[in-house]
């Protein structure tokens, strides 16, 4: 029989090892929809419900007029605008996102554990604890543009299979012009518009800025 001391060790470190594999084991959840939500999970699909886990690989769409908030752990969320569809390619310490569709707002609230990323086809944005937004604009040959937002923090953006990175600091947007040429962060008038609120006990969620109105801030921005 071990000692008082050992099992109290015993237990310890066993406690301290599943705290420590927690991340890795760790699931999404659905928390908030209004209209048409989907979960597409291996070859089946289903409506997610209040507290539905979701987990690595799983792709969250909605459809028009939808919106959907997921909680990726106690401290990350991200909210999805109508006809969007996202994918979870991480989960635990190590968080990332493939937006294939639409558009998403993210909220880090205190200090991020781990790492945490949404890419946008070549576009790869990284984020030190922040609140931003992203999503595809308009197709331009084929290829669409992807605008970049910050309204709290720093997102670290980057075109794959490049050397183009920038920061854009809270306050500044950004457009990667057909997803493979990054403009200079500014002021664009437009994201003033945009509802960052992810708490429908709140207000309301539902953002529906028209994007087209962002391509009125630019000017004379070369696609070649």
């Amino acid at each position: 029989m071990l000692p008082r001391r050992a099992v109290i060790c015993s237990i310890g470190s066993l406690a301290l090892l599943l705290t420590t594999a927690m991340p890795l084991l760790a699931q999404a959840q659905f928390v908030y929809g209004i209209g048409s939500v989907t979960v597409h999970r291996g070859g089946s699909t289903f409506t997610p419900h209040i507290g539905s886990a979701l987990e690595q690989g799983d792709v969250i769409s909605t459809a028009s007029g939808a919106t959907a908030i997921v909680r990726l752990n106690s401290n990350t969320e991200v909210k999805m605008r109508e006809n969007t569809d996202f994918r979870i390619d991480g989960l635990g310490t190590d968080m990332v996102l493939n937006l294939e569709r639409g558009g998403l707002f993210s909220n880090i609230i205190g200090k991020l554990e781990g790492s945490f990323s949404i890419r946008a086809g070549n576009v790869v944005s990284g984020v030190r604890g922040t609140e931003y937004f992203i999503a595809y604009g308009k197709a331009i040959d084929s290829a669409p543009d992807v605008w970049l937002c910050v309204n709290r923090g720093t997102v670290a953006v980057a075109v794959v299979g490049t050397d183009q990175t920038v920061d854009v600091h809270q306050g500044r947007g950004i457009n990667v012009l057909a997803g493979s040429k990054i403009t200079p962060p500014k002021t664009y008038g437009w994201t003033k518009e945009l509802n960052w609120n992810m708490d429908p006990g709140h207000a309301p969620v539902q953002d529906s800025t028209n994007l087209n109105q962002a391509y009125s801030d630019l000017l004379n921005q070369d696609y070649d």
